[in-house]
């Protein structure tokens, strides 16, 4: 379970829609239907979206036609997106997308356009379709269609992008609809399999719907739904270029957060800062945005700070990755002046390999303030010359070390997650987890609607996207104090994370039924199914910790729930009589290695007794749940783990001795999903790290 702090940077002034003269992007796809649905899609951001016949008429080239040969959709969107790219040398946006069918085994799948030969038509991949499925009974039929979008070019550049061998930059957006096949035909719209696709919110096939309803849930609408927030988005990413506003007496809250930090034992940086915030009044916003970042990027690179301490004192080069739980308080001043040193003015990394690095916020600060260098706890020509002795010496370190310390974590995390989930996948989640989380809010519908929280959102200057398939959801493009609003106040919204939502989704709690949260914490997931209650039925939210239950009692009523109630639990002994629930919650105690960003301290406190700590604890709970659930309820088991200890071998390990138990879906969100990261995300936009499991009863 994680905390979902506030965000303390102030709103960043920018427009959230993209600036004129509006950027060309080039579909590679010579389908006039798809074309005409990206161009409609594309409309209201003002993407000048052509073809390649435009293309070919204006430049006198024709694109390649590229052989669909990969084995993924995402693979062979990205062979036509880059394709294209090194031709235009501009922006392209190409797709792969296709249908699965749980009966058919995922066929057609990447072979859809090509189903039933090489030069196959949609009327004869349909033909094929309804052959293979003629057998397969009603309500047996449910397939789903799938789509990746990859845009490749200027607009995808920036952290985190995948990056060709020759250098092109690239993200990918994807989308999923489930449905079901119907065995005739319906409609005349659309093309490929929409004719046979059902899908039960619209209660039509995509080829009989209406065009506006389709494109607004189908796989193409919803992977561009991806995109469209991220083109929204990078106006704001660009402002964070921009240098940071700095005092002396902003440089001393620093160092007092820091030396707060280790004096807590690398616990709790959050009351950290807020206190050293507090002790300083005088700060303006921006000043006051300015030192949490560089506080929270201090915590992120600890180790290699620590290393850059050791080489100021002339220690020999250390055979392993520093231990920053061995730090001093009285250190505090000096590693907020390594901190300084080992940004830019704009708070961006500084390359220490060379000594032309240019200027760093520390000496940018400086240079505004004559004096102030002659009161650092040293020079800056020997805080820079301790950055590059750290890069060398770690250097130097085993390869693990050395990886670990480049990742932002202790060496022993480092090789739990890459042994669990693959080299290649733990690289990429750590490298999104090494960044700051974004600000997302869920709109409570018992206090206020959608529309209103993202009008007063706006009002305070903070743009807001919304969130595929979480209908109360909102993206924050610019972070600000949103607990001082006063719709906050009055219970119209909460800070939760994107893939925390998910799970309360996943619930999929109804009106009038009886929900048990166990491990409810401070409410977060509570108050989302209280939401999803309507005022009707029940929830019942249990914990071990009172103080976390007092917190969650009071944000229900903030929140205008008027039936819900919470039970501590007392250890081992038997909750007062439960009766039988419809839904069932476990939001499992565990190591929080999908949450790092939001903690960044932890991840120097977590070694092998904190890893192997949860397990045992983890399937005694969720069996001690499970029996609070009535024949036909939802059990859901929930982390923020990235690691298979806590998540699939715990259910697996249930399931093996509970046979009257069953697996409806499992599902890993953002950095604990390979599939996720494969898309390289922009993490500054995505979510935490989750795991969840939907289990029914017979």
């Amino acid at each position: 379970m994680t905390n979902e702090p506030e965000n303390l940077a102030p709103p960043i002034e920018a427009e959230t829609q993209l600036p004129a003269p509006a950027p060309r992007v080039l579909l590679a796809s010579g389908n006039a239907h798809k074309l005409a649905e990206f161009q409609a899609l594309c409309a209201p951001l003002h993407l000048d979206v052509i073809g390649p016949q435009t293309w070919q008429a204006e430049s006198g080239e024709a694109l390649p036609e590229v052989p669909e040969t990969a084995e993924t959709f995402l693979g062979n969107a990205l062979l036509k997106a880059t394709a294209a790219a090194r031709i235009t040398g501009g922006n392209v946006l190409a797709d792969d997308s296709g249908l699965s069918v749980a009966a058919l085994n995922g066929a057609p799948g990447v072979q859809s356009a090509r189903y039933a030969g090489p030069k196959a038509t949609d009327a004869k991949n349909r033909v094929l379709l309804l052959k293979n499925l003629a057998k397969v009974p009603e309500g047996q039929r449910q397939a789903a269609f799938h789509c990746v979008l990859v845009l490749a070019g200027p607009l995808a550049e920036g952290t985190g992008c995948g990056r060709t061998e020759d250098g092109i930059a690239w993200r990918a957006f994807d989308g999923q609809v489930d449905g079901e096949i119907l065995l005739a035909e319906v409609g005349e719209g659309g093309f490929g399999y929409d004719a046979l696709f059902h899908h039960a919110g619209l209660n039509a096939t995509f080829a009989s719907a209406d065009p506006q309803a389709k494109n607004a849930l189908s796989h193409r609408g919803r992977a561009f739904a991806k995109l469209s927030n991220y083109l929204m988005a990078l106006p704001v990413q660009a402002t964070r270029g921009r240098p940071m506003y700095l005092r002396p007496a902003g440089m001393q809250a620093l160092a007092h957060a820091i030396d707060g930090v280790l004096g807590r034992h690398l616990r709790h940086a959050d009351a950290a800062l807020e206190q050293a915030l507090g002790d300083r009044p005088e700060l303006g916003a921006k000043e006051r945005a300015a030192i949490a970042e560089l506080h929270w990027h201090t915590l992120r690179r600890l180790s290699f700070l620590h290393l850059a301490r050791l080489a100021m004192r002339g220690t020999d080069v250390p055979s392993r990755a520093p231990d920053p739980r061995t730090l001093l308080r009285n250190e505090a001043p000096l590693l907020a002046c390594l901190a300084m040193c080992d940004v830019d003015p704009a708070g961006l990394p500084r390359d220490h390999t060379t000594k032309s690095s240019g200027d760093s916020a520390l000496s940018e600060l400086c240079k505004r303030n004559p004096g102030f260098a002659a009161n650092l706890p040293e020079s800056l020509e020997r805080l820079d010359a301790a950055l590059r002795s750290a890069t060398w010496a770690m250097s130097k370190l085993p390869p693990d070390d050395r990886d670990a310390m480049e990742l932002g974590v202790n060496p022993t995390l480092w090789k739990t997650v890459k042994q669990e989930l693959g080299e290649a996948t733990a690289r990429l989640a750590l490298q999104y987890l090494n960044s700051r989380g974004p600000l997302t809010v869920r709109a409570n519908p018992l206090r206020a609607s959608l529309l209103a929280v993202t009008q007063e959102l706006d009002e305070a200057g903070i743009k807001t996207v919304p969130i595929a398939d979480l209908p109360n959801a909102l993206l924050c493009l610019q972070a600000g104090r949103l607990t001082r609003l006063q719709l906050f106040e009055d219970g119209g919204f909460e800070v939760q994370d994107e893939g925390s939502q998910r799970i309360t989704a996943a619930a999929n709690v109804q009106p009038g039924d009886l929900v048990l949260d166990w491990c409810a914490g401070a409410g977060g997931k509570a108050l989302g199914m209280a939401a999803a209650l309507g005022g009707k039925g029940r929830l019942i939210a249990l914990d071990t910790h009172r103080q976390r239950l007092d917190e969650c009692e009071r944000r229900l009523r903030r929140a205008g729930v008027p039936n819900a109630e919470t039970r501590w639990l007392q250890g081992a002994k038997p909750p007062k009589a439960l009766p039988e629930a419809d839904v069932v919650l476990v939001d499992a105690p565990c190591t929080s290695t999908g949450a790092l960003r939001r903690n960044p301290e932890l991840r120097w406190a977590i070694d092998e007794n904190w890893l192997g700590r949860f397990p045992e604890q983890q399937l005694s709970i969720l069996r001690r749940a499970s029996e609070h659930l009535k024949p036909g309820g939802r059990l859901v088991y929930a982390t923020c783990s990235l690691l298979k200890r806590e998540n699939e071998s715990i259910v697996e390990t249930f399931l093996a001795a509970s046979p009257h138990f069953r697996k409806v879906s499992e599902t890993r969100v953002g950095p604990a999903s390979a599939d996720y990261l494969a898309t390289r995300p922009l993490a500054s936009m995505g979510p935490d790290g989750f795991y969840f499991c939907v289990l029914t009863r017979a």
